[in-house]
Order: C-alpha cells, then sequence, then structure tokens
C-alpha cells in the first residue's frame, strides 16, 4: 500500500487524505474513472475507493454515469474554484482583451463560466455608448437560454445533456427559447459547427448578444464571452459580421494567452 502521510504527522486525516488524492486523478487527459481503474492506481482496496466515491458523489463532487458505471468530476468541485478563479489567472488574462472590445463596440462585455445548469457571470464591463446590460458579478441565467451559457453547454453529447436536465423542465424565457433537450441539442451542434451563439431578443426582448468560447490548453471550452447590445442599433447583419468577427477575435487570443494553439 502507499504511505499516506509520515508517521509523525498525527494531525492529517487519512480518509480525507484519500478522498483529496481520488479527485487528483481526474485529469483533461482522464475525465473519467472506474472503480476498479482507481483502486489499482491507489493501491487501495475496491471496497474503499467505493465508499470514497461513494461519499464523493453524494457530496456532488462526484458524479456517475449510470451506463458506463464511471465517475466524473462534478458541479461542487467547480464551485470550490469560484473565488480562486475570480483574482487569478483567468481574470487577470481576460480583462484586457474584453477592454479591448468594449472600446471597439461601444457595448457591455461579459465573462461567464457554467455551473451545473446555469451560467454564472464573473466579469461585466458596462456599455461604453450602448447599455443594454446592468447584470452583475455573480448572476446566474439558466444556460440553455443565454448565448454564453450555450456555448459552454455546445461540447456536452445528446446523454450528457439528458443526464444534466433529467428530472428537470428547460424554462422557456421567450418563444426562441429551446424547450426540450432534443432541441437544445439541435441548436447547439448549429452553434457549435458555426463556432458562435446568437440571439435576436431571444432572452430579453430588445436586447442582441453573440457569445463564443475560451479554451484551454486540451481545447476544452473552460470559459465563454459575449456582447450584448439594443436591437436597434444592431441588426443581424451587423452581428454575424463586424461584430461577430471582434467576438471572435477576442476569444481566439484569449484562448491563445491560456496555451490553446488551435
Amino acid at each position: 500500500m502507499t504511505e499516506i502521510s509520515p508517521p509523525e504527522d498525527r494531525y492529517l486525516v487519512p480518509g480525507l487524505v484519500r478522498g483529496m488524492r481520488l479527485l487528483e486523478k481526474f485529469t483533461h487527459n482522464q475525465q473519467e474513472w472506474g472503480l476498479s481503474e482507481l483502486a489499482r492506481v491507489l493501491e487501495l482496496p475496491r471496497s474503499t475507493v467505493f465508499r470514497l466515491a461513494h461519499t464523493l458523489e453524494k457530496l456532488k463532487y462526484l458524479e456517475r454515469h449510470p451506463q458506463r458505471k464511471t465517475y466524473q468530476l462534478g458541479n461542487r468541485v467547480l464551485n470550490l474554484g469560484f473565488e480562486y478563479l475570480a483574482s487569478q489567472e483567468l481574470l487577470e488574462v481576460v480583462r484586457p482583451f474584453l477592454n479591448t472590445l468594449n472600446e471597439q463596440t461601444g457595448c457591455s462585455v461579459h465573462l461567464g463560466v457554467l455551473d451545473n445548469r446555469e451560467v454564472v457571470y464573473l466579469l461585466r464591463i458596462a456599455g461604453r455608448r450602448h447599455l443594454a446590460s446592468n447584470v452583475g458579478v455573480g448572476t446566474r441565467f439558466p444556460a440553455h437560454a443565454t448565448t454564453m451559457g450555450r456555448v459552454l453547454l455546445s461540447e456536452l453529447s445528446l446523454p450528457e445533456l439528458q443526464q444534466l436536465y433529467e428530472g428537470t423542465m428547460l424554462e422557456q424565457v421567450t418563444k426562441q427559447t429551446a424547450n426540450s433537450v432534443p432541441e437544445l441539442h439541435r441548436l447547439l451542434g448549429k452553434e457549435q459547427e458555426q463556432g458562435y451563439a446568437l440571439s435576436l431578443s431571444a432572452f430579453e426582448a430588445g436586447v442582441v448578444s453573440v457569445g463564443a468560447g475560451i479554451r484551454d490548453a486540451s481545447g476544452k471550452i473552460i470559459a465563454a464571452i459575449n456582447i450584448t447590445g439594443p436591437e436597434t442599433v444592431f441588426d443581424r447583419e451587423a452581428l454575424e459580421g463586424e461584430i461577430k468577427d471582434r467576438v471572435l477575435e477576442a476569444a481566439a487570443a484569449i484562448s491563445k494567452r491560456l496555451g490553446h494553439r488551435g
């Protein structure tokens, strides 16, 4: 067996150490683990690993895939990182690019991340000429109904979306909002193919938006940015032209700074 801690360190809690080391095994390269695999790499009895995984699942730090009988990280892990994330590298990298986007367009720009079925706003820079957003940091909106949220959901497969929304109804914010998982999956596929998400009063009357994803070094979308403006100023042609190009350029530049080489 692997030694958990030096014997003289009597203040460490071995069970907690084992649980944290189990969580550390989930990486970009290995996002799912079965119990037997975890038991082998942790050099622990399968029964011990089962109890650890079951506890972490109940606390929502792990999620269990019912068909594959594997585990992956849960959304509570993301919650732990919010406060750190808000003051560290991501915001430091993103802010100058969003300032430039704000100056170029005069519109409100935002940064958001996914938390379960919601998009959480981490940064907002208010519009200089066209004020169409008054959301604050920490604001949460249903992910399926917003441009940033749909970008963040776009890499999920249909079974993953079904699992995410199991037992819940998709809130129909406007008539344009997808109100079923299959409909949402089709919309996400279309937007993923074009590389951005577009909203024409689809979330709030009179407000238009374009969103794009930020990727890390592994190529995974870890956050999203968007721009919002009044529909009276930006028609569809403008949004899918220069505005969209500006948003995509900013997202690509941020991703590059984070190590993405796509």
